[in-house]
């Protein structure tokens, strides 16, 4: 089982030291150990295909955790993210 940390900001005047922070600080407290990160900075108005969470899912394996810090960096719609 992996436990992938998932940040995503769409413009450059964003940051992911604040998403970093609040996913570090979520697996402090539940005693989770991140094994690999995941940063883009790309719109989700981008097709999923164009976004790096295409490839952590099609790499996921069963039981495989993603972490974000919230669940639109995920996608713009509901329908997306219920997809993801």
């Amino acid at each position: 089982m992996a436990v992938i940390g998932y940040i995503r900001v769409s413009s450059n005047k964003q940051t992911v030291e604040h998403q970093r922070f609040e996913i570090e600080n979520f697996a402090k407290k539940e005693q989770i150990k991140i094994n690999k990160w995941v940063e883009e900075t790309i719109s989700s108005r981008r097709p999923l295909t164009k976004r790096k969470i295409a490839e952590v899912m099609n790499e996921a394996q069963d039981k495989d955790i993603i972490i974000s810090c919230e669940i639109s960096r995920f996608g713009r719609s509901i329908s997306e993210v219920l997809h993801i």
